[in-house]
């Protein structure tokens, strides 16, 4: 008999234990063995909120990025806008040359105000570069650029070896593109230039931009158009890093560096977004936003009549396509905000499915502590009259 008591106080002891627990923690299910069922289905929903937690941490930070590009969207739209203003004033024949010149200058400062928001940066990333966000995706642009290496010593030559998977960009303002060359095992300097070649026969380059060893050595890559401004970018260890000479800067000509990746980030079970507008894609490819002003501004400055008002009607163009790119981003900030709805909707139906799992309201677990009270000093008693009674015989 007296392992049966002994059992029973223990049982007993273990009820008071967790009604004591339920009271100071508030939960029905303390550990595993308490409800071995409720515990997996906890565990399962455990894993769910913290899943819809950190997509919530995405789409949030998500949101703000796109805010800040949307926010760099309307400001080239309004610029683009006034820009078309001025060319139309700019178009009038009753203008004085002194007075285009006046508005050529205005336009200047759109301008570089459009390549400013084309440089936009969140967190200290810019955002329109694609993959490439940690230098600015549009550059002012040159007509020559020479290589790092090279000297009258020891010069470069068409059969210098390139290093293999080494990268070299061209970009061109004038036609928006920008050329990209992986050295493979074997490469040389003279593939490279066959490369540019073919580039040009594309138009990807402008007709007149070629590569060549010049006197000094260098590798000297430009175009012998002074209108035509190219950005060189190479990090082949063979050429060393390319810089653009002095004194060939073209005038409002800038190029874009960045790549034409699209990220995204994962803010739902099946759903992903789309976090940018590579620069290319939105500032020079097709109607060439930044080329259109350019143009607008040599033709207020030299140009007649007619040619202000083509101009100006490639402006309206490159607005149209900014507008029409704008119109995704836009989609998906409306499908963000219907997320976090969702996600914090989500949220709380997890969380009252964890309460109800585990769970206990104070009044229950108060009458579980009570009985357990009752119950418990009801089996110390019964064990008093049996244990005294069990030794004294044994004593005997």
């Amino acid at each position: 008999m007296l392992p049966d008591v002994q059992y029973a106080l223990q049982q007993s002891q273990q009820s008071l234990s967790s009604a004591l627990k339920q009271v100071s923690t508030g939960l029905r299910v303390n550990q595993l063995s308490d409800d071995p069922s409720a515990s997996a289905n906890m565990v399962s929903s455990l894993a769910a909120s913290a899943n819809v937690d950190q997509f919530t941490t995405n789409t949030s930070s998500v949101t703000s990025l796109m805010q800040t590009a949307d926010s760099a969207f309307s400001s080239v739209i309004t610029t683009l806008n006034s820009a078309i203003t001025i060319g139309t004033e700019g178009a009038n024949g009753t203008e004085t040359t002194a007075n285009r010149q006046a508005l050529a200058s205005q336009l200047q400062g759109m301008l570089s105000t459009v390549v400013a928001q084309a440089n936009t940066t969140y967190q200290g990333a810019y955002i329109f570069g694609g993959s490439e966000s940690s230098t600015p995706p549009f550059v002012a642009a040159s007509t020559t650029y020479t290589s790092a290496h090279g000297s009258a010593s020891s010069p470069l030559a068409s059969t210098t070896a390139l290093t293999a998977g080494s990268v070299t960009t061209i970009g061109d303002a004038s036609t928006g593109e920008t050329m990209t060359y992986k050295a493979a095992a074997g490469d040389t300097v003279a593939n490279l230039q066959a490369a540019i070649a073919s580039a040009v026969s594309a138009g990807t380059l402008s007709a007149g931009t070629s590569a060549s060893i010049n006197a000094s050595g260098q590798l000297e890559i430009g175009t012998n158009k002074s209108a035509n401004g190219i950005v060189v970018n190479s990090n082949d260890a063979a050429l060393g890093t390319m810089s653009a000479v002095s004194g060939t800067g073209v005038t409002d000509s800038y190029a874009y560096v960045g790549n034409s990746t699209v990220n995204s980030v994962q803010v739902g079970d099946a759903m992903n977004v789309a976090t940018n507008v590579p620069g290319g894609q939105l500032f020079t490819s097709g109607p060439n936003v930044l080329g259109s002003l350019k143009n607008l501004i040599s033709a207020l400055q030299s140009g007649g009549t007619a040619e202000i008002g083509t101009a100006t009607a490639a402006v309206s163009s490159s607005l149209t396509h900014v507008v029409a790119e704008r119109v995704p981003l836009d989609n998906t900030l409306s499908n963000l905000t219907a997320q976090e709805t969702y996600l914090g909707q989500e949220k709380v139906t997890l969380t009252t499915q964890q309460n109800s799992l585990v769970g206990i309201s104070l009044a229950e677990a108060a009458t579980n502590l009570s009985q357990a009270e009752l119950a418990n000093n009801a089996t110390m008693a019964a064990a008093a009259k049996v244990i005294p009674q069990s030794l004294l015989d044994y004593l005997k």
